[in-house]
């Protein structure tokens, strides 16, 4: 636009080289001071964007931050943990893509990545320790439950006495609630190793049933 005056200043008939001359100087000096105002406005502009900025990043990372809390509060199983981390991971990436020209804001949100990250890591780990516990302890009960039947079931002297003992008996159910409580816990192997037990305690006593009264006929 300076040079467009120029040019035209330039060309007016003027003679008076000293007239020319003072009017180009001074659409210098005013452009001058319009580039200082604009460069001025800029930075001012620049200032305020990154003082809402960081208003509104201090407000996102606060709100993030609550979001960790009540994830991390709510999460009762390794599953969970794995769920409500990735759900965390998208707001920070979103957060990067909203905030990427602020490269200091990038930065505290790789390390909020990273704590996240591990905080949900330690959860998952204390849960996953926590079912083992509990797995171990069911299986112990069931164990002695067990244990408990297969010397109840070779005492009876009916094949009927064996099935209904099965059917109805308190340990019976006792063992089928551990075994329920096993599979919500997704314990695949115990549950598996105990059905099959007490598979077996009922066929053993129905088979060695019918060697006594073979013996007995006999």
């Amino acid at each position: 636009e300076l040079e467009m005056l120029i040019e035209i200043v330039s060309n007016l008939k003027i003679d008076d080289a000293t007239q020319r001359t003072t009017i180009i100087d001074n659409i210098s000096a005013i452009f001058s001071q319009l580039n200082t105002a604009r460069a001025a406005l800029k930075r001012r502009t620049q200032e305020l964007a990154s003082q809402e900025g960081s208003a509104e990043f201090a407000s996102q990372l606060k709100l993030l931050g609550q979001s960790v809390v009540n994830y991390l509060d709510v999460c009762d199983s390794p599953e969970k943990c794995e769920e409500y981390l990735t759900k965390l991971l998208v707001q920070i990436e979103e957060l990067e893509g909203k905030f990427a020209e602020f490269d200091e804001f990038i930065i505290q949100l790789a390390e909020k990545r990273e704590e996240v990250a591990s905080a949900f890591e330690s959860r998952r780990m204390q849960l996953v320790e926590q079912r083992n516990k509990r797995a171990g302890a069911l299986a112990q009960a069931a164990d002695r439950i067990l244990k408990g039947v297969k010397t109840r079931v070779e005492a009876l002297e009916s094949l009927s006495d064996i099935h209904g003992y099965f059917a109805s008996d308190l340990m019976i159910e006792k063992v089928r609630d551990i075994i329920g409580q096993l599979g919500s816990l997704g314990d695949s192997v115990k549950v598996d190793d105990i059905q099959s037990r007490l598979k077996t305690i009922r066929e053993d006593a129905a088979r060695q049933l019918k060697d006594r009264q073979d013996l007995y006929e006999g």
